[in-house]
């Protein structure tokens, strides 16, 4: 099979690999771009917050590029496994990683954490200019103040790849929004989490959602793809 990776280069390392090893031909398609913004202002005035929260690796790669560290004591969350990846490797101590890789999983995680905000505090929101409401939301629904500053922007690419491909992997709610519909319709697509899952079902798709957004959670998932040919998921609870 001939499988199509949307993700950047330098995510998801070694799928293309293992695809490989498997007997697939994987390429990489990327349909999402990402540059840092200029607003240093409205990053360093979420420093010396109690905590401050990251729903993507875009989030961690243009704090970093902005100069930002992270020795103002704060506790940081992570959305998932790989933007905890990121954070370590710039130098984070990560206190909460979401066991349920969506914006009102990580709001559920981190009030939950014994050290967790309470109704009145503020917390830091570090995100792009595509930021869904989920995590702002769930932290709000608990009476604490949400304080956002918007790093980096994202542009939708065209579709770059010359011939038909087998399968796709989705590995963004913008990368569902720039994939050709016609690729859509006749691929077998593997989401990398519930909220690209649900951006896919809104397009009317069939879609294959990965237990977790990493390397092997793609690989399993791609195998009930190719057994169950693509059953439709189900919008995650308030993202429909």
């Amino acid at each position: 099979m001939r499988v199509a990776v949307t993700a950047s280069v330098g995510r998801l390392a070694g799928l293309e690999t293992r695809l490989a090893d498997a007997g697939h031909e994987a390429v990489r398609a990327p349909l999402v771009r990402t540059a840092p913004t200029a607003d240093r202002e409205a990053a360093t005035a979420l420093l010396g917050l109690p905590w401050r929260l990251y729903p993507s690796r875009s989030a961690v790669e243009a704090w970093t590029a902005l100069g930002l560290g992270f020795e103002d004591g704060a506790r940081i969350g992570a959305v998932g496994p790989g933007t905890a990846d990121a954070l370590r490797l710039a130098g984070a101590d990560v206190t909460v990683v979401a066991s349920r890789t969506t914006g009102d999983g990580l709001a559920r995680d981190v009030l939950r954490h014994p050290d967790g905000p309470q109704a009145g505090d503020t917390v830091g929101v570090v995100q792009g200019d595509r930021a869904r409401d989920a995590l702002a939301d769930g932290l709000r629904r608990a009476g604490v103040h949400v304080r956002s500053a918007t790093v980096y922007a994202s542009q939708g690419l065209a579709w770059s790849l010359a011939g038909d491909v087998d399968a796709v992997v989705l590995a963004s709610p913008s990368a569902v929004a720039a994939l050709p519909a016609e690729i859509g319709a006749r691929a077998l697509l593997l989401a990398i989490g519930p909220t690209t899952a649900a951006a896919a079902v809104r397009r009317g798709w069939a879609v294959v959602q990965a237990a977790e957004p990493t390397v092997e959670g793609i690989l399993a998932a791609f195998d009930r793809c190719r057994c169950a040919a693509g059953p439709a998921a189900e919008p995650p609870r308030g993202q429909a």
